[in-house]
């Protein structure tokens, strides 16, 4: 599934990402005063990790519930392949995709092409989830009623567009019934609302980390921050390192109103500083977990073997 080239191409991606985080890591430990985080209330980093535990839990509910009309398997083993693959994107090669596709082909005898379709139905319902609630940030400034008005309609009209784009003779053609992973009203709902709480989560992460450094960042701040964040983390040459490189360097930007008049060296340092403690509330609660259910789904894949027709377990569709 991984080509030479692209494993090299990754693992100098990963090299060069630990040189980021690296950079990312002396701006903060060495410019930024970290008394505010000694100091801060227990519940407060406690919740840094509750709620990055809770995206990748949510995140789980998502891949689970857009398969439903394709296949339905145990909510409980697709949270513990999540969580899995969410481990697995910090390595040298980002292997979260790879093993997912191996294990759900493997031992739920899924086959390649309908998990490449999953796996479009969830990019495309993130992608729209992110472009409403970014628009409607951008709009309204996170603030007022027209704020959670707009994001609905904005993931209504998503909705619809691709209900529709669902139904098309050609789609439904060449898509051979995989298309109802957007077509599927519950499907749909449980894609678009999902990302939603799982953004939802990560503003809240983001927005724990401003609390504990006292900083003056709004709603609107917090909500664009999580939203560059999450698009961040697709980044194809690895997950560590870059996500919280880039963010140190939009913080800036994104933030401008609140950070205006400041020191550009303290700021920096600062930026620095509440992307890597918003990121390890999200590594805190991933790696234990996905050491865990990695062991767990590592030894049922290698206890079972490939049905002798590719697909021993009938889709809903094929059947």
């Amino acid at each position: 599934m991984l080509s030479p080239s692209r494993i090299a191409l990754q693992v100098l991606g990963f090299l060069i990402g630990l040189a980021l985080l690296y950079f990312c890591l002396r701006k903060a430990v060495g410019d930024a005063d970290w008394t505010l985080v000694r100091d801060a209330e227990p519940w407060l980093l406690v919740s840094l990790v509750f709620f990055g535990l809770l995206s990748t839990v949510l995140d789980g509910l998502v891949f689970w519930g857009v398969l439903l009309p394709y296949r339905r398997l145990k909510a409980r083993e697709v949270q513990a392949v999540n969580m899995s693959a969410a481990f697995l994107n910090y390595a040298p090669v980002r292997l979260g995709t790879v093993f997912r596709i191996a294990y759900h082909a493997k031992v739920d005898h899924v086959r390649v092409v309908p998990i490449l379709g999953w796996f479009v139905a969830i990019t495309l319902t993130t992608m729209a989830c992110m472009a409403s609630i970014s628009a409607a940030t951008l709009i309204t400034g996170a603030s007022g009623l027209r704020f959670p008005i707009l994001i609905a309609v904005f993931l209504l009209m998503s909705g619809v567009m691709f209900w529709a784009l669902a139904r098309l003779p050609l789609v439904q053609r060449l898509s051979a019934g995989k298309e109802k992973m957007i077509g599927d009203p519950r499907a749909l709902a449980t894609g678009l609302l999902g990302r939603l709480l799982v953004l939802a989560s990560n503003c809240a992460r983001m927005g724990t980390a401003v609390v504990i450094l006292n900083l003056n960042l709004g709603a609107r701040d917090v909500i664009l921050l999580s939203v560059v964040g999450l698009l961040a983390s697709f980044n194809p040459l690895g997950r560590v390192g870059w996500r919280e490189w880039t963010l140190a360097l939009l913080t800036p930007y994104l933030a401008a109103e609140a950070f205006s008049g400041g020191d550009p060296e303290a700021i920096e340092a600062v930026s620095n500083q509440l992307i890597l403690i918003e990121s390890a509330g999200e590594a805190l609660a991933i790696i234990p977990f996905g050491i865990l259910t990695l062991i767990w789904a590592l030894r049922r894949l290698l206890r079972s073997s490939p049905s002798a027709n590719g697909d021993a377990t009938k889709s809903v569709i094929d059947a």
